[in-house]
């Protein structure tokens, strides 16, 4: 998930490799899952994620979860 803020984003996502350099991630690690997912995995904003549950029949679309750049999505069609 992405923010309008860029300036969000970075500071979610090295808030995330930090995360991961404490839980033992090497440097060399951590680039290569970036490098594998660029251009292969698109975030989508929040508001675009809830609008194409809702386009797809989902009448009720709730966040349940949240923590920097990730987030868990509840729909009840």
């Amino acid at each position: 998930m992405t923010s309008e803020d860029t300036a969000f984003n970075r500071l979610f996502a090295q808030h995330y490799y930090d995360f991961k350099r404490r839980n033992g991630y090497s440097e060399i690690e951590i680039a290569q899952k970036r490098e594998t997912l660029e251009n292969v995995l698109i975030p989508y904003r929040l508001e675009e994620n809830m609008q194409l549950l809702k386009e797809v029949g989902f009448r009720s679309v709730e966040v349940f979860f949240r923590w920097y750049n990730f987030c868990g999505i509840v729909a009840v069609k």
